[in-house]
Formats: structure tokens, sequence, C-alpha cells
């Protein structure tokens, strides 16, 4: 058995708070709605620290699913991830999620690191051209409804109980 190491590093500014960001990776109750690729998400057990996670995902074509453990630092901002149940050649799949605040933005970096028996000289190439590509799709969608959320938050903080009667009556409410 030969054995390959890949790692990947992704990284896209996020116009939102760390907090919200790092909320939504938590809760992946609600991916099947905002991110376009995940069609079921549930966790299996655990709490908002540390549990595990079943999702299926539409990626090249078809429909995978996949079994994580996650670990979540709320106070900095971090989620590890590990791939559980993983079928031969691939012998591990793990990574990690980190955002830091940056002048009114967020920016967000996603890791992966597996590993693969290198049988067939072309799986690990294969591999890193897919998680490259899902996570160049995952960041954008978590970006799109991140920033999207960030607004509406804004233009609802930003709307007084005064303005919301004003508004009742125009409409004759």
């Amino acid at each position: 058995m030969s054995l390959t190491t890949r790692r990947t590093t992704h990284r896209l500014t996020i116009n939102a708070p760390a907090d919200l960001i790092f909320a939504m990776l938590r809760d992946s109750s609600h991916w099947p709605y905002l991110d376009g690729l995940t069609v079921y998400s549930e966790r299996v057990s655990g709490d908002d620290a540390n549990h595990e996670l079943r999702t299926s995902v539409a990626a090249n074509g078809s429909l995978s699913s996949s079994h994580c453990h996650r670990i979540f630092d709320a106070a900095g901002h971090r989620a590890e991830f590990r791939q559980l149940g993983l079928e031969h050649p691939l012998l591990s799949l793990g990574g990690e999620w980190s955002i830091h605040r940056a002048e009114g933005s967020s920016e967000v970096t996603l890791n992966h690191e597996f590993e693969v028996d290198e049988e067939d000289g072309e799986l690990p190439e294969q591999i890193h051209r897919t998680i490259d590509e899902y996570s160049r799709r995952e960041l954008e969608a978590l970006r799109l409804s991140c920033e999207r959320l960030a607004r509406l938050l804004l233009q609802h903080s930003k709307n007084s109980p005064a303005d919301s009667a004003a508004g009742s009556k125009i409409r004759g409410a």
C-alpha cells in the first residue's frame, strides 16, 4: 500500500460578522435551503459543541452521503470535522473551518486533509479536484447566505418600534 496525503486551503472574505458565520456553520439544519449543494442534513448525536452529522450532497452530477464528527470552538470561531465510515481507497478525510474578523468583514478559511491509498495513480488528483470544486461552491454559498442574512438583520435593527407603528398607519393596518 502506498499512501498519499494531500491538503487544501480555501479562503473567502464575507461581509458579515464572524458570530453569524459561525452560527450558520454550526447549525446545519438549514443548509438544504441555503447552500444549493446539500439536499439533506441531520445531527444524529451530540450537542452544539460536539456532534455527529449525516449529510447528502449533490456533487459531480451525483448524490453522495457522508457521516462526520464535528467539534466546535465558539470563542475561537473554529470547527474541526472528520469524515467517518470512509471506504477504501480513501483512508481519512477531515479539516477545519476558521473565521477571523477583518475590518468590518470576516475571513473564512476552509482546510481539508485527506489520505488515500495510491494504488490508482489518478485517484489522489481526482479527490483533490472534487474537494477543490466543492469547497469553492460551499464557501460561495456560505458567503451569499451570510451576507443576505447580515443585511436583513441590519435592516431589522434599524427599524425602531416608532418606525413600525408609523408604517402600519400608512398601510392602513
